[in-house]
């Protein structure tokens, strides 16, 4: 099994949070208690050893908020993913060139 905890905000976008929220319920993520924007996941058939599980999860995230920042026609997604112990990722959700495209982001600000 491989948890993941994903930590988010919504830029410019609070209008659609509500809709948002419903649509990571549907998609089987849940929102953590008193703790604003932020979700967990697990993935039971996943095999923590196995370095394609890790990438498939990476995936999986960034086709479900590409498909919410399209469905909800969000500003921009900022966040940040534990995946297992394995690795901690930063991305964000913003349309270029007319579409959606996940971009990489620093995880810590610069010094």
């Amino acid at each position: 099994m491989i948890r993941v905890l994903l930590s988010l905000d919504l830029i410019d976008s609070e209008d659609q949070r509500d809709d948002f929220y419903a649509f990571l319920r549907s998609k089987n993520w849940f929102k953590t208690k008193d703790v604003d924007t932020v979700w967990t996941i697990n993935y039971g058939k996943s095999d923590p050893d196995d370095d394609e599980a890790y990438t498939r999860i990476k995936k999986r995230i960034k086709s479900v908020l590409i498909e919410a920042a399209t469905e909800f026609k969000l500003k921009k997604i900022y966040y940040v993913a534990q995946i297992g112990n394995k690795e901690v990722i930063a991305r964000s959700i913003k349309k270029d060139d007319g579409e959606y495209k996940l971009f990489t982001r620093k995880l810590y600000p610069e010094k």
